[in-house]
């Protein structure tokens, strides 16, 4: 079966069990569990089994295990991962532990990052998101250029 491409912004809220539900629409990505981890720039990222499984072997492309530094990446995204079912509302359990990194308390923005998503605190994110806009076309010139 062919994956959804993951797209969009949702907000959601973290219950006292610190359990948050998947949007509805990006669910059937993630009718085989989840593997949360910590993502890049102090976010969460949750992949689909397949997916977290080539997103390891794109993190080794060219990155040696004998080396320190791609153990140690492979430590930050492997040795972080928690693997979920979704529960009958569709929620998963996140850690104490990766909310902490992310800086999270409740409010989250869920976003669509086509073959995964990123739970980000929601203020954390609208800085981020206003960061991005002001500095998409810039990027998008000194990407073509590379």
């Amino acid at each position: 079966m062919q994956r959804p491409i993951l797209v969009g912004e949702y907000d959601f809220t973290f219950d006292a069990k610190n359990r948050i539900a998947i949007p509805a629409r990006l669910r059937p990505a993630f009718a085989d569990g989840v593997y949360v981890t910590k993502g890049h720039e102090h976010c969460l990222a949750v992949y689909g089994p397949e997916e977290f499984k080539d997103y390891l072997a794109r993190q080794m492309e060219g990155i040696s295990s004998r080396s320190s530094k791609g153990r140690d990446l492979m430590r930050f995204a492997a040795g972080n991962a928690v693997h979920q079912e979704l529960d009958g509302q569709g929620r998963i359990t996140v850690p104490a532990r990766h909310l902490e990194f992310a800086g999270i308390d409740r409010e989250v923005s869920i976003i669509g990052v086509q073959d995964h998503v990123e739970i980000w605190d929601r203020i954390a994110w609208a800085d981020y998101q206003s960061r991005l806009e002001e500095e998409a076309d810039a990027t998008a010139d000194e990407l073509a250029a590379s």
